[in-house]
């Protein structure tokens, strides 16, 4: 599958993204005849320049700073109406809604009060749309993204000072990984924030893949680390993967009441965690415990670690980096008299080897119904049968 990863340890801005897509291969010409499409007064053009002694692309966009503010129906009106494909036209205007919601919560408005006097500048949306187009001509059919540098300190913006991360930014970085770094300043923007986090499926480090195509996107200033914004086109194969590399947490317990166990675990879900054992052993000098391991994203093991501290009488915690591979998922839903049951199927380089119904759908029906649960799963699974014949 046509993938694009995307390095997140410079930060990420709109106007970095951009080059970077240019870097990788999207023709400048091709960018500035699709950007004519609408009517704003912008020239736009690329410079290589280099950063740390590493060279890469720099998008410009010029443009005369305009009084009147913007507000989301405007820029999604000019962005419908600049004929641009599906592709382009649904992810932009998905881009502004996100990056409209986030500064609507950071300001304390609604998402119509929200004036676009930063987003919605000239070169946000030359930024935005022109990305959206560089992803679709380099043929992206999903998005990875490492974790993101977002740096720390204070900037000066028309609001006056503010604390980095920037507000917005914050607000459209929750739920995705990221780290101040070691270096002042502000290394993510809302613009950039907004793209990756709307098109982002994925955030990890970079996956097995082969690499077609790299492209490396200049900011502006010159910093202590290399200010580029690196991105990886190529070819990852995660139809038999998924969630190839997870965290393993492990402790044993053996000074605990284990009537608190079952509340762990549905603490520990609520993350949510992917799963997680516990184990009777026998430990040293006799003493009968309870191994506890844990199986999370590595994006959330600091939580899970966090649950499992407050929770639990341990003093620590050991944690490994495991490989794991998955069959590829649906859910399905069928009809048992009445009853909806939904069915995992597990499917292996594209061929259907298990079919498992969900345990609760079947309790609920066996409940339902007035039957023997195990008749539930079995008659679902028969019907599951049937239908793959």
């Amino acid at each position: 599958m046509k993938t694009i990863f995307v390095d997140g340890r410079a930060g990420a801005a709109g106007d970095m993204l951009l080059g970077a897509l240019m870097d990788a291969g999207f023709p400048l010409s091709i960018l500035q005849k699709e950007l004519a499409k609408l009517n704003l007064p912008v020239k736009v053009s690329a410079k290589r320049v280099t950063r740390r002694h590493i060279e890469g692309c720099r998008a410009l966009v010029e443009f005369e700073e305009e009084k009147k503010h913007r507000r989301l129906p405007e820029i999604k009106d000019l962005i419908s109406r600049g004929g641009f494909s599906s592709f382009v036209e649904e992810k932009a205007i998905a881009v502004f809604e996100r990056l409209g919601e986030a500064e609507a919560k950071a300001h304390g408005c609604s998402l119509a009060e929200v004036h676009f006097h930063e987003v919605g500048a000239v070169d946000a949306i030359v930024d935005i749309v022109g990305s959206c187009m560089g992803l679709e001509y380099l043929g992206m059919e999903q998005m990875f993204c490492s974790p993101l540098r977002v740096g720390y300190g204070e900037i000066h913006c028309r609001h006056g000072i503010m604390p980095v991360p920037a507000p917005a930014t914050l607000h459209l970085l929750k739920g995705v990984p990221f780290f101040a770094g070691e270096y002042e300043g502000e290394w993510t923007t809302p613009t950039g924030a907004a793209i990756l986090t709307t098109l982002c499926s994925v955030w990890r480090e970079i996956p097995l893949m082969t690499v077609e195509k790299i492209g490396c996107g200049a900011g502006l200033a010159e910093r202590d680390f290399p200010n580029l914004l690196r991105l990886l086109v190529g070819e990852v194969d995660i139809s038999p993967v998924s969630g190839d590399e997870v965290e393993v947490l492990e402790t044993t317990l053996d000074d605990m009441n284990p009537e608190i166990i079952p509340y762990l675990g549905e603490k520990l879900q609520e993350l949510p965690i992917l799963d997680y054992q516990v184990t009777p052993v026998v430990m040293k000098k006799g003493r009968v415990g309870n191994n506890l391991t844990v199986l999370t994203d590595p994006a959330l093991a600091s939580r899970a670690m966090e649950v499992i501290f407050k929770e639990t009488t341990t003093l620590g915690i050991r944690r490994s980096r495991v490989k794991r591979t998955c069959l590829q998922r649906e859910s399905v839903e069928l009809d048992f008299q009445g009853e909806k049951i939904k069915v995992k199927v597990g499917f292996w380089q594209g061929e259907k080897i298990q079919a498992a119904p969900e345990y609760e759908d079947c309790r609920r029906a066996a409940k339902a119904l007035n039957l023997p649960l195990q008749v539930v799963y079995d008659e679902a699974k028969k019907i599951i049968a049937n239908i793959a014949k």
